[in-house]
């Protein structure tokens, strides 16, 4: 994903805990079917994760279920503009969730956040 950003002038994200235990539990939960595969409870994710940001700047999120390998995810985001465009946003702090359901298929979740503290 940095090196996707780098080519387009972006400034890397930044792994961050709390963004990525959101990430987690929202591909544990559509693993485990407690919830459609989508953005639902996005705006429940993005409140926990503000307690642990500076100054919130916004967020955007991609989900994604396949049976293939992260890179092809991100190949398949690119691919749609809106993904393209949380890919691409004005965002330096992210997290990344992973999990499997009992059919082998993969939950993936990118969570993007904007952090203005930590952008000057």
């Amino acid at each position: 994903m940095n090196q996707y950003r780098k080519s387009k002038g972006l400034n890397p994200l930044k792994l961050n805990s709390a963004i990525t235990y959101q990430a987690k539990q929202h591909s544990n939960d559509m693993a485990a079917h407690k919830m459609p595969v989508g953005h639902q409870d996005f705006d429940k994710r993005v409140a926990h994760i503000q307690n642990h940001v500076t100054e919130f700047g916004g967020g955007a999120e991609n989900v994604a279920i396949y049976k293939s390998s992260p890179h092809h995810v991100v190949e398949e985001w690119l691919k749609s503009p809106g993904h393209k465009s949380n890919i691409e946003g004005h965002y330096n702090l992210t997290g990344i969730g992973v999990a499997q359901d009992e059919k082998g298929w993969i939950y993936y979740t990118q969570i993007f956040i904007e952090d203005r503290q930590a952008a000057v």
